[in-house]
């Protein structure tokens, strides 16, 4: 089980592309677009709130992913709890896949909306793991490499609805395709999971594991 009341559709596995792990697993359509809707629904909200340090200039593209650090999703709505638990079994299924053992760790988790010819610049986030959750992202992908500019070498990731990946934070370079549909935005759900050693004030981080 993912979290009460939200059974995973695909249990949780491990796909090595490029000598990195992916854990994928995925929640029902039926819940993903209760997140869709919700993420819609508060992003008037979110929008009033800060914007993060670095995003000013492109925050218009990326109104509730600029704000990152002023909010947690999982602080939005009761809604969002199945999410948390299927985060944390996934990331636990990895752990094991990569042999190591959980300890104490904070999560940050925020939603992007992107809507017709907007997407996600290439980027990294300097996190032992981060992911995403696919509430309505269905004909986009991701592409994650280590260099800094894209490359053949990237992984390409397909989002599907419901569909949750959790990676590592490290060495994974991420972008997104441009969204293309002018009737539905596509939104998703990130998240990264870091070390006590990271903690930072100015960031909503809660306890995750331990």
């Amino acid at each position: 089980m993912s979290g009460p009341g939200e059974p995973f559709l695909e249990t949780p596995r491990v796909d090595w592309r490029d000598g990195r792990p992916f854990a994928i697993a995925r929640l029902s359509g039926q819940y993903a677009r209760v997140l869709e809707d919700l993420a819609l629904a508060k992003e008037s909200t979110v929008c009033t709130l800060p914007v993060s340090d670095g995003w000013s200039s492109i925050a218009h593209k990326n109104p509730t992913t600029a704000r990152y650090s002023s909010y947690s999703a999982f602080l939005l709505s009761p809604a969002t709890l199945p999410l948390f638990f299927a985060i944390r079994e996934t990331y636990r299924h990895l752990l094991r896949a990569i042999d190591q053992e959980p300890v104490p760790r904070f999560i940050q988790c925020w939603y992007n909306i992107h809507r017709c010819a907007h997407s996600l610049v290439r980027h990294k986030h300097n996190y032992p793991f981060i992911g995403t959750f696919s509430a309505h992202a269905e004909g986009s992908t991701t592409r994650y490499g280590r260099s800094r500019d894209t490359s053949e070498a990237d992984v390409i990731v397909s989002h599907v609805t419901g569909q949750l990946m959790v990676t590592t934070g490290n060495e994974n370079y991420h972008e997104t395709s441009v969204w293309c549909d002018a009737d539905r935005a596509r939104v998703t759900y990130a998240f990264d999971i870091m070390g006590q050693e990271q903690w930072n004030s100015r960031q909503i981080l809660l306890p995750f594991d331990s």
